[in-house]
């Protein structure tokens, strides 16, 4: 146990450091020198635990994108399928102590990296992939009557518009989850328009 918990408090010092570093450097510019000499740990200790500078990148990465699929995976298995009809509303089911951006909340520094000029593309496209799916998974809980193409526009429609909101919350962190979850219910229920249409004075 003792052994495990030096493992893990090793490699977060090296997910750390290359996260510090990345935020004036280019990934592609890092070392992997760089990275232990910021952590204070060996080569050789780094080479344990990663094959590459990249191995490292992805364990960061892909740890972000566990946390939000389990997170949903946990609110979409409380829902039966088919439970939800025609007149069902988007806060029956996700609120502000239960909604996406919670889990988002709390990784945000580290996106913020990720998906900046220094970061890689992969994270966006990984990042774009999981809520991709998650959109699927949401999508298969209904009855939808609408072609293949339409459901795919849809899903490229919440998946664009989810990560033009992230971005702009990487950079406005100021903002709550609840804020965020009550601007995103209220347009993805209401439709733009009627938004729209409410805050016109």
């Amino acid at each position: 146990m003792v052994y495990k918990k030096k493992i893990t408090k090793t490699q977060k010092k090296f997910e750390e450091s290359l996260l510090k570093l990345m935020e004036t450097k280019k990934f592609e510019a890092i070392t992997v020198n760089d990275i232990t000499e910021l952590a204070n740990v060996n080569r050789s200790t780094f080479y344990r635990h990663y094959f590459d500078k990249y191995e490292l990148l992805e364990k960061i990465e892909d740890n972000i994108l566990n946390d939000v699929l389990t997170y949903q995976s946990n609110i979409i298995n409380k829902i039966n399928k088919n439970e939800i009809t025609k007149d069902f509303k988007l806060t029956d089911y996700v609120s502000t102590d239960t909604n996406l951006f919670i889990v988002y909340e709390g990784r945000l520094n580290e996106i913020k990296i990720l998906l900046g000029h220094n970061g890689s593309n992969s994270f966006r496209k990984k990042i774009r992939l999981t809520m991709l799916d998650i959109f699927k998974q949401t999508s298969n809980l209904a009855n939808l009557n609408a072609s293949n193409q339409e459901i795919e526009l849809l899903f490229q429609f919440l998946v664009g518009s989810f990560m033009s909101i992230l971005d702009y919350w990487t950079d406005n962190q100021e903002l709550t989850p609840t804020e965020l979850f009550l601007f995103y219910s209220s347009l993805y229920s209401n439709g733009v328009v009627n938004f729209l249409k409410d805050k016109m004075i």
